[in-house]
């Protein structure tokens, strides 16, 4: 992979053409995530009515399924507006929020992927360790979580494993997301360091994370270098994000500063690039 010459097109298309992002989310973040896509300069939609999300589906350039505040009423608008998006080659992109915590969660997740519904799926070491594990009987399997959050520190090699495992399994790109995030599509797995702690002290980081890969899904060729540049860029905001705190500022400062910071990563990549946290592929 071209590590700049094709994300600068990536971020070019996505300037240019402002993909529609239909989101079925959660109601936490909701707002989080639309700004989060007007700040990368994508067009985001929330509509999660029955009725009519196979109309928003069909005519989007991208899909996100967010399982956060998840519900039987929307277990049926995400299942017909996945269907949509595949009969209209309309890339999905799933955060399995909490799968780990929740058989029917789980059950429900594991459905959509063995579907062939999925182009990409961004959660924690948790909750993609339980969709590799699903359908094991539960004294087998091996994910750990604490609520929605992930409880697990393991090294890399162990994470390594499970991207390709999951990509393998299902045959998608997965991103595992923590202090260092994994991106791999069965064949090709990256490691991407980024971000800042604070990402774990507000609501909202791992689901505008999603947001901003499914933009840069939404107008790249190559699925996984999209994958990989939205994680960069989500990486490189919070970076800077924690860069411009004052010492009387926290958290809360930190996430208001973080979509103006998305902003400018997409905006001014050409300054960016230059300075990118290395990039291993293994």
């Amino acid at each position: 992979m071209n590590m700049k010459g094709d994300f600068t097109t990536i971020i070019e298309d996505l300037l240019s053409t402002k993909p529609v992002i239909h989101h079925i989310t959660n109601y936490v973040t909701a707002r989080d995530c639309a700004d989060a896509a007007l700040a990368a300069g994508a067009s985001p939609v929330m509509a999660d009515e029955e009725a009519e999300v196979a109309d928003f589906a069909a005519d989007a350039d991208v899909l996100v399924l967010n399982l956060g505040t998840f519900n039987r009423r929307t277990m049926a608008s995400m299942e017909l507006a996945a269907k949509t998006a595949q009969e209209n080659r309309v890339p999905v992109v799933l955060d399995p929020v909490g799968v780990m915590s929740s058989r029917l969660r789980l059950q429900f997740a594991a459905g959509l992927l063995e579907a062939g519904y999925i182009t990409a799926v961004r959660g924690n070491f948790s909750e993609c360790s339980a969709l590799l594990h699903a359908g094991e009987d539960a004294g087998e399997r091996k994910d750990d979580g604490h609520g929605v959050d992930s409880a697990a520190a393991p090294d890399q090699a162990e994470i390594f494993k499970l991207v390709r495992d999951c990509a393998a399994k299902y045959g998608c790109i997965f991103i595992v997301s923590g202090a260092t995030d994994y991106v791999g599509d069965g064949k090709r797995a990256v490691m991407l360091n980024g971000g800042n702690p604070l990402m774990t002290c507000i609501t909202g980081a791992g689901c505008m994370a999603t947001t901003i890969v499914a933009a840069c899904l939404a107008v790249a060729d190559d699925k996984m270098e999209g994958a990989i540049l939205g994680m960069i860029i989500m990486g490189q905001a919070a970076e800077l994000s924690a860069g411009l705190l004052e010492k009387k500022d926290g958290p809360g400062m930190f996430k208001v500063r973080l979509i103006d910071c998305i902003y400018h990563v997409v905006h001014k990549w050409n300054l960016i690039q230059d300075n990118l946290n290395p990039t291993r592929e293994n």
